[in-house]
């Protein structure tokens, strides 16, 4: 059983959670419409770049909401850093760090002593389970501020919105942060709250590890998330590549390209991070995972595209950089969704 402080804020993040998301989905949901709506009249009332009052009142609405959720689950990872502490009696505690200068005396283990006087607690990222594509969403969601800002072409800003009412329809209905939050997480955990004695020392070495090298790991504080950022920033490069193709308007090759060089920055710098926690996590046998290979080839994909640039204004070039583009788009969301299908070290 789980401490009772924690239970409740468990249960105070599954009663306001879904309220905020869901004031999201429907704010997303009716600044689609409404710019569609706009879009498709045959006399729109203002000028295209001009933003209509719903725009402007849904997508501050659609953003309050999705950082307040954010600081929901921020204030859930604190209360879980502070009730979830790994303590043990002093002579369990003895024993296991005996164990420890045993292991690495032997050569059989890397993990260090523990000071008991300060137990080890969990510093959990905001991007794992059904986090991780909540943060994804978040990201989009702020990335919009700038053509938003910026009072792009409403066509453009239409089919934006759809993909955030996709992204936040996604965690709404499938995602689902806030619904039995970080249950595999939770599940790991509870045992340890419900035992006593020596048998938290045989649970200590199952748990302690993935605490070193996963939760508390700082490269998951870097990694995911810049993988995550880019994932957000590509797409709306993917979006202006769409437009490229059905048109020759070369403000949407700038905004394709404009985002496309933050998020292969992003990318190139969060594989780069995860070479070193590989290393560390898996060893040396880890260049075949399917994930990575398709990382890798994913990367080239945007490096070459972000070569067609330099050719643009030539037609057949440029249609091919928006080709390439979407092509691109679809590698990205083949290899998120590699780890669901193909077995491998990767399990996000």
């Amino acid at each position: 059983m789980l401490p009772e402080t924690f239970l409740e804020a468990t249960a105070l993040l599954e009663r306001t959670g879904p309220w905020l998301l869901g004031i999201a989905a429907v704010a997303s949901l009716g600044l689609f419409l409404s710019t569609a709506s706009t879009l498709f009249r045959r006399r729109p009332p203002a000028p295209s770049r001009e933003r209509s009052l719903p725009e402007r009142l849904l997508f501050p609405v659609v953003l309050a909401a999705l950082v307040g959720a954010f600081a929901l689950l921020v204030w859930y990872h604190y209360r879980i850093w502070r009730d979830l502490p790994l303590t043990v009696p002093s002579d369990v505690g003895e024993w296991i760090n005996n164990n420890l200068r045993a292991l690495a005396r032997q050569g059989r283990g890397g993990l260090p002593p523990v000071d008991w006087n300060n137990p080890p607690r969990y510093l959990i990222p905001l991007w794992i389970e059904g986090e991780k594509f909540f943060f994804w969403s978040l990201v989009y969601a702020v990335s919009l501020l700038y053509p938003f800002l910026r009072r792009t072409g409403l066509g453009f800003r239409t089919a934006l919105y759809g993909f955030l009412n996709l992204y936040v329809w996604g965690v709404f209905l499938f995602a689902r942060p806030f619904t039995a939050p970080l249950a595999d997480f939770q599940s790991a955990v509870s045992p340890w709250f419900a035992a006593g004695g020596f048998l938290k020392a045989r649970l200590f070495f199952q748990l302690y590890p993935k605490m070193l090298f996963f939760y508390n790991s700082p490269y998951m504080w870097i990694h995911p998330p810049l993988m995550f950022a880019a994932y957000a920033l590509l797409t709306i490069t993917f979006v202006a590549c769409i437009f490229m193709l059905f048109g020759a308007r070369r403000e949407h090759e700038r905004e394709a390209y404009a985002f496309a060089k933050i998020g292969y920055l992003f990318l190139t710098f969060g594989m780069l991070i995860g070479y070193p926690w590989a290393l560390q996590a898996w060893g040396p046998n880890w260049w075949w995972d399917p994930k990575i290979s398709s990382s890798i080839m994913m990367w080239l994909l945007y490096s070459a595209y972000l070569h067609t640039r330099l050719y643009t204004h030539r037609r057949p070039l440029w249609f091919l950089s928006a080709a390439l583009g979407i092509l691109c788009y679809l590698s990205l969301v083949f290899t998120y969704f590699m780890a669901w299908f193909f077995p491998g070290e990767h399990t996000f």
